[in-house]
């Protein structure tokens, strides 16, 4: 691709906000002004730089972003932006694709994010289950989704009445820091974001486990197996460190 070609997907992506000063929206920190006028300029021009790199890299995100939702689609950015100019449904789900794809460093994010778009530009009817895609997908990333590919696998949890029954879908919080150690400051956090998305539930209750006061048993609700599915058909999963 040619550096025109990139230059003009990214101009379709920051068209898609309000100006291009939102391409770099919540870049401006209060703590850079609170330096400046405490007079330490070393830090006010250090901190410009890294501004600068940040709104750059976000501009490149969505700008792939673009590129690949045109692939995707089967034409080239130019047409896809006719397309979506012409829907103020297109726009919206072009904006908020745009904004989730400038804020994560996950690739796969991107291209899953790109497909969302690709396919309400395919198909208008499709743009509210796309929306609510994207709107899932924008919540997550590489630690949550470890998490999510952990609760697709089987466990040793198993029904006590019952020996017929095999391992029972779901993760309690100590098998889950088992495999995932690096979890245990903020398996709460992960999981309270993947629960506020309708993407994990619980389903823990009426359920017979080890008496040890782990009563919550976590398992992937339909939206979270499509929102992963749409990151696996694009990417490897990511692996713990």
């Amino acid at each position: 691709m040619t550096d025109g070609e990139r230059t003009g997907a990214a101009e379709i992506a920051m068209r898609s906000v309000t100006s291009a000063g939102a391409a770099a929206a919540g870049l401006i920190s209060p703590e850079l002004g609170i330096a400046a006028a405490a007079g330490k300029e070393l830090v006010d021009v250090a901190g410009g730089r890294l501004f600068g790199v940040i709104a750059r890299w976000r501009e490149r995100r969505a700008s792939q972003l673009v590129r690949e939702a045109a692939a995707a689609a089967g034409t080239d950015a130019n047409r896809l932006a006719e397309t979506i100019e012409s829907s103020p449904r297109l726009l919206a789900l072009l904006s908020e694709s745009v904004q989730a794809a400038m804020d994560t460093p996950y690739d796969a994010k991107i291209r899953a994010l790109a497909g969302c778009l690709a396919r309400g530009v395919r198909d208008e009817a499709e743009v509210d289950v796309e929306r609510l895609r994207i709107r899932g997908l924008a919540r997550i990333d590489e630690p949550e989704v470890l998490l999510m590919n952990l609760l697709t696998k089987p466990t040793s949890l198993i029904e006590p009445s019952d020996p017929r029954v095999g391992a029972w879908p779901g993760w309690r919080q100590p098998e889950i820091l088992q495999e995932l150690p690096g979890f245990a400051n903020m398996l709460h956090a992960s999981i309270g974001r993947l629960t506020a998305e309708g993407m994990v539930r619980d389903d823990g209750l009426g359920r017979m486990t080890a008496d040890d006061g782990f009563a919550n048993i976590w398992v992937l609700t339909d939206f979270g197996r499509d929102c992963l599915s749409l990151l696996q058909a694009v990417g490897p999963a990511p692996e713990a460190e």
